[in-house]
């Protein structure tokens, strides 16, 4: 009786772990926005201006006004974005190279929420989904992997695996040749997830397909994930944002609410490829 709870003590152990890491990430990820910062600066000149410390408030109110106008800036969020982007240059699905499972990652579309919103919503990272649709009409793989679960508060959603399916349909690919992965949260739940699907398939290597700035952490995540299981992940980068322009234009110094949101999915990438580093 008591050899029989063990297991599932330590598979509830698990899934509470796995929680908690999911809610440290995403506390984590407030803590990094910029906006979050300068109204922490603000909040602490006012909290200055009346204990009467004069310079003090000066000093934390400009330097909140200077970290969320340089934040939101576009020419700051292009330099920001270039060497995450190089890393893992785009190419023509034809150029790709081919595989045995083309994966590709959620966060590109918002689920059905019927009847307010009875068809699925297309996002800014949609380009993921074209991309692999593009890889499969190319034949660069036989199979085609779709990992993105729905975020906490998303209960009663269409889950986004299945939108991404839905839409992979309109774009050719045949639903037979789909396989869902529909629980996942983050990127490092898409790789634990995922790999039963893609080793089920026989696969040895795998097209992971998303978004340019977060492909290096997703490699990173995938590669430990990965680790000696004998499958081999190939970056198909897609959503490529940071192409520069010929000359830099007066606009891109002035602040831009899309800007700041991209500097903060930015700063989320450096962080957490810092911390794939460092574990």
């Amino acid at each position: 009786m008591c050899a029989a709870r063990l297991p599932i003590r330590q598979a509830r152990g698990r899934r509470r772990w796995s929680r908690q890491l999911f809610e440290i990430s995403k506390i984590a990820s407030y803590l990094l926005a910029p906006l979050t910062w300068g109204l922490g600066l603000w909040i602490a000149a006012g909290a200055c201006l009346l204990l009467r410390h004069r310079r003090w408030t000066f000093v934390l109110a400009l330097s909140g006004f200077a970290l969320l106008w340089m934040a939101s800036t576009p020419v700051v969020a292009l330099a920001l974005a270039a060497p995450l982007e190089q890393k893992y240059p785009a190419i023509t699905a034809a150029a790709s190279p081919s595989a045995d499972v083309i994966l590709v990652l959620g966060g590109a579309l918002s689920g059905a929420s019927p009847p307010k919103r009875p068809t699925f919503n297309i996002g800014p990272s949609a380009g993921r989904v074209w991309f692999t649709a593009e890889l499969y009409r190319a034949r660069k793989a036989p199979w085609v992997v779709v990992a993105g679960g729905n975020q906490p508060g998303q209960e009663g959603e269409q889950v986004e695996a299945e939108a991404i399916t839905e839409m992979l349909g309109v774009l050719g690919v045949p639903h037979q040749a789909i396989r869902i992965e529909g629980l996942s949260r983050n990127t490092r739940e898409n790789a634990a997830n995922s790999l039963p699907l893609v080793q089920s398939l026989g696969a040895k290597r795998v097209l992971l397909v998303t978004s340019a700035i977060h492909m290096p952490r997703a490699i990173k995540t995938f590669e430990k994930a990965w680790s000696g299981s004998g499958v081999q992940v190939i970056a198909a980068t897609a959503d490529v944002e940071s192409e520069s322009p010929r000359r830099l234009l007066p606009k891109m110094w002035i602040p831009d609410a899309s800007a700041l949101g991209f500097v903060t999915k930015l700063l989320k990438e450096y962080a957490g490829g810092l911390a794939l580093d460092i574990m």
